[in-house]
């Protein structure tokens, strides 16, 4: 059913894309990895909110947007997390990207050998901190694999780049997307969150290079992901409502893994410990790990735990729900 289900979306989607050219922000479906559901209430694409049905823990149905008078319950979706209810009708702004035959982006991908992996890091803090253009989009996977350690001692260099459709462009992530990281495989997220130009990024990729190294028994394949969010992105942001987590500037740098131990465990801690945010900046909950708290370093947590009370007074959610701590 799940598959059939996917089929449809896709589809309708990709016809409402060519009669239209438009579409709306989602999850990767063709992945599975995540819904949009799991992609907008804990992540930017939430910007893009019109209306949201909701079921609250009496039972009741409503629909929040920003007017009206559930327009606190709307501010705390965009970003909260699930907690506030089950929201089971998402209206969100369409965005024109163009046909399959509009070639209006350029880009694609670009795969560096394991030394130049600093070099790479170093370049990403650096237009992270320069850049000016809001059109600008980049996303830096860095892996670790033990698995194919003498494959990857071969230097090899691919590079795939040129004028490319939306639905071109949309597949990109997807083919750089980082080995043993995706919908079968047992995976920890944790994160951090950067300002750039400081020597962070470099000091990051060092921590993260250390912690692979010493678990590479335990963990035959870790991933760094550099994910920049630039100026142009947060002003955006704030011109549609902003959101819980609004940042007053940065960027956004999600770890991966895949299995934990007690001495894996005690790992992770201590690269979070190594890698702590920059102060002002709030976590990215859909790349956060549970234990590092990502509501409690969003600009607007009290007033989250204040509308949560207010719509779930006998902490239902909280008690028999999975969802982000901190409520």
């Amino acid at each position: 059913m799940t598959s059939f289900v996917d089929y449809l979306y896709d589809a309708t989607c990709t016809l409402v894309r060519e009669q239209h050219a438009v579409k709306s922000c989602r999850g990767n479906t063709n992945s599975r990895a995540v819904g949009f559901s799991g992609l907008a209430l804990g992540g930017w694409a939430c910007d893009r909110f019109r209306s949201l049905d909701v079921v609250l823990t009496n039972g009741r149905l409503v629909t929040a947007t920003a007017t009206n008078e559930y327009s606190d319950l709307f501010t705390a979706l965009k970003g909260g997390g699930s907690r506030f209810g089950i929201v089971t009708r998402y209206e969100v702004d369409a965005i024109h990207v163009g046909t399959a035959a509009d070639k209006t982006y350029w880009g694609g991908s670009i795969n560096y050998v394991g030394p130049t992996s600093a070099a790479v890091v170093k370049a990403i803090d650096a237009l992270i901190y320069s850049n000016k253009d809001p059109n600008t989009v980049i996303v830096t996977v860095v892996t670790y694999s033990n698995v194919f350690a003498e494959f990857l001692a071969i230097p090899a260099v691919a590079t795939n780049l040129g004028p490319l459709s939306y639905n071109e462009v949309s597949k990109v992530p997807s083919r750089a997307q980082a080995p043993g990281i995706g919908p079968r495989a047992t995976n920890v997220y944790g994160g951090s969150t950067l300002y750039p130009g400081q020597g962070l990024f470099a000091k990051s990729y060092n921590n993260w290079l250390n912690f692979s190294t010493s678990f590479k028994d335990e963990v035959p394949t870790a991933a760094l992901v550099i994910t920049p969010v630039f100026q142009s992105q947060i002003d955006v942001s704030r011109a549609h409502g902003g959101t819980s987590f609004t940042p007053p500037n940065g960027s956004i740098l999600p770890l991966g893994v895949t299995k934990i131990s007690q001495s894996l465990r005690a790992g992770l801690d201590r690269l979070y410990h190594e890698i702590p945010r920059s102060p002002g900046l709030p976590l990215y909950l859909n790349e956060s790990e549970d234990v590092q708290d990502a509501l409690t370093t969003y600009s607007g947590y009290e007033k989250l735990k204040e509308i949560y009370r207010k719509y779930d007074p006998t902490r239902f959610n909280v008690r028999r729900m999975v969802g982000p701590n901190g409520l």
